[in-house]
Formats: C-alpha cells, structure tokens, sequence
C-alpha cells in the first residue's frame, strides 16, 4: 500500500526555545490555555529530541506536585524508536501548567480506560476504532467482495457506522466475541450499549465523496489500512481507497484516521487528488430529525429520535476548509444527507466526526450537545500553546 508517515495531529502548539546542554536528560513543558473557558482532556505531544529511544523509559510529570502524568510514546516513522511522548492535562480557563519529561520508569498500572483501533478479521474485515465514550467502524474489501457476489453478510459501504458506548472502558473485543459466538450479540444492549445506527451506502457520520453537477459521488470500502499508534490516550491509523469516479472526474482518497481519550470525535485527515473540494455528510435517516449549523464556529449537526432515544450526529471543521453545506432530501433509503463540503488545501482536507447519544448520560439534551460543539469548535482554533526546554536538539 501507499504509506503516508506523518505527526499525529494534536491540539497543541509546540514552541522549542532552546536546546539543553550536553547530557541533560528531561524536558520541562510549559502548556497554556489562552482561552477564557475551562478545557479538559486536551492531548500535548512533545518532540523527544536526544532522549529518543527504543526503549518505552520516559516518563511524564507534573511540575508542581511530582506526580506522574499517564503519556504514550509514539514512533513517528516506524523505525522502532520513540521520537515523541503524549499526555493529556486540564486547565481552567487562560490557566498555565509545566510538566517535566524525563527518563524513567513507569509506577502507573495499565488501564481499559483507554483509546484501541484493530483490524477485525472475525467480522469479515471490519476496522474499528474507539475511545472511552465513542467507537466507530468502517468496512473492507473482502465485505465489498461479498456483496459483488451475491454472498450473504457483506456490507458496500464507505460510510463511518457509529457503536453507541454507554460504558467509558474498551468494548470492541467484548462485542466482537459476544458475536461471534450469538450472531447480532452488538445489536443487543447488554447494559454498555449496542449498534443499532444504520449506515448502508450513505455517509454514515462522517464518510467522504464528491459533488459532481449536483450528485453526490461516494467512495465505497476501504481497500488497505496500516495502525500507526494505539492507546491509551490516542490511537491513530491509515485507510486507503481505490480511485473512484465522481462523473468524469477520477479521485483519491488516503485517509488518516485518529481518536483521542475523552473526546466525542474522530478525526479525518485526507490526502486527496483529483477535485478541489470534498463533501463529508451526515445520513439523516428517515428525516424525523432537526438540522443545526453554525456556519462561524463551523459545525453542522442532526439531532433525531432513535430507537427511543436520541441521537445528535455532527461534523466540525476549521474555517478554512469550511466551503458550504447543503441538505439533501430523497425518497429513496441513504440518499438523504446534512453535507458539509470542505476546500482541499495543499491536497489535503481536514474535519472532525462524533456523536451524543442520550443513552450515554453523556450530555443533557440537544441543546447542550451543541453548546459543546461551539467550544470544541473553539479549542481546535486555538490550540494550547506550548513551550518546551531541554533536550530537544
């Protein structure tokens, strides 16, 4: 496959200030929220530098108490050796915090809290991805295959399905196995929720294509995927797409996909050629629900009944691949979508996919799910800032 290597993408602004003297072995990292509301879970990724390792012996802590902060190091190219370390803080609003990175082992104990993305061979070939208060899935070639031959159990789809968590620890492998062993086990809420959304050849939550004189052109099942990072605080991994046609335009697609521990979202990040602009979508279902977009923040949003709950299904983008929306309204099954259509930069789009389900407890109502999405929206506008010293040369 095409391999694309690239940073994980965070929240964080990083600003090297000068290099350590020979020999100093930690980091000190200065993070700052220069927003006036509170912010929490925000992950900062902090470059290694000379303290790059194959070795998983460094170590995160916060200045002022001493205490171990939980971090995930991360190989950036695949060589094997940890170029960079994560870890997530909170801070009140304009509040700063310094941590210390530096060798050492780790006292905390592993936990099922925790972000994890697989490959799923046992449902076909199924990729799912999770956090502690979403999961998602996408399809593959073989469950494409299927369909093209008229075999029972396939699934033609490039939509993004969403799992329904009401529980914060990992259910993919639960789920899975309960399945395997009673067919439609994750239908079913065994008391941590289930999938009962439908995706069939729509967008799903998030899934991509292209407008072409006024059609919605979707690509179907992923074709290969490669795991870059995986958990606890993010797991991060490439989807790739055969060409497909938009008319008589030829695109493609590279997807990389990432989710962070307690975030609503996933994020897209699309290597894309062949159109200046891609649409990501929304399914609206039976249209028994209600559009909302803030076109300043920028979100677009669908909060409709569901199976005696309810389900707000929404995409954030960063202005400036903000290019529109439209609502597209069908008779026939999957056609009809809240679109959101994104300008391609530098051959790349980015936006953000997730969900509220009033099964979770998660969020009050409607009302306070979009009142999320307008501070989320602000948190990826400014990022935190952070400063880092030490051995970063």
């Amino acid at each position: 496959m095409r391999l694309f290597l690239k940073i994980s993408s965070t929240v964080a602004i990083v600003a090297l200030l000068g290099a350590c003297q020979q020999g100093e072995k930690a980091i000190t990292v200065k993070v700052d929220n220069p927003l006036d509301i509170d912010r929490g879970n925000e992950t900062v990724e902090v470059q290694l530098g000379s303290l790059s390792s194959s070795l998983s012996d460094i170590i995160v802590k916060d200045e002022t108490t001493g205490n171990e902060v939980r971090s995930q190091l991360l190989d950036m190219d695949g060589d094997s050796i940890f170029e960079a370390v994560i870890f997530q803080t909170a801070l009140k609003a304009n509040e700063s915090k310094s941590f210390v990175v530096q060798k050492g082992k780790t006292k905390m104990q592993p936990t099922e809290v925790k972000t994890f993305a697989r490959f799923v061979p046992e449902r076909t070939d199924d990729f799912t991805w999770e956090n502690d208060r979403v999961a998602f899935r996408v399809y593959g070639p073989v469950a494409q295959q299927m369909v093209e031959e008229g075999i029972k159990g396939g699934t033609l789809s490039g939509g993004v399905d969403c799992w329904l968590k009401k529980v914060d620890y990992s259910i993919i492998d639960k789920w899975y196995k309960g399945n395997t062993e009673s067919g439609g086990y994750y239908h079913i809420d065994h008391g941590e929720g289930l999938d009962n959304y439908h995706v069939g050849p729509s967008t799903g939550c998030g899934g991509t294509g292209v407008m072409n004189d006024g059609e919605l052109y979707l690509h179907v099942n992923y074709t290969d995927y490669h795991v870059l990072s995986n958990g606890p605080i993010k797991s991060e991994f490439e989807l790739e797409y055969e060409p497909y046609q938009a008319g008589d335009m030829t695109i493609q697609e590279m997807k990389t996909v990432s989710i962070d521990l307690g975030s609503n979202f996933t994020k897209f990040v699309i290597d894309v050629d062949g159109t200046d602009t891609l649409t990501t979508g929304i399914t609206l279902h039976d249209n028994l629900g209600e559009v909302s977009v803030d076109e300043n923040a920028v979100w677009a949003s669908y909060w409709a009944p569901h199976f005696g709950e309810e389900l707000g299904t929404s995409i954030v983008v960063a202005p400036k691949y903000f290019a529109g929306y439209s609502k597209v309204v069908s008779d026939e099954d999957d056609k009809s979508h809240l679109l959101v259509h994104l300008k391609v930069i530098d051959g790349k789009v980015e936006y953000y996919a997730g969900f509220a389900w009033s099964g979770s407890k998660q969020f009050k109502d409607k009302q306070d799910w979009e009142n999320n999405l307008t501070s989320f929206a602000r948190k990826i506008n400014n990022p935190l800032i952070v400063e880092v010293k030490g051995s970063v040369k």
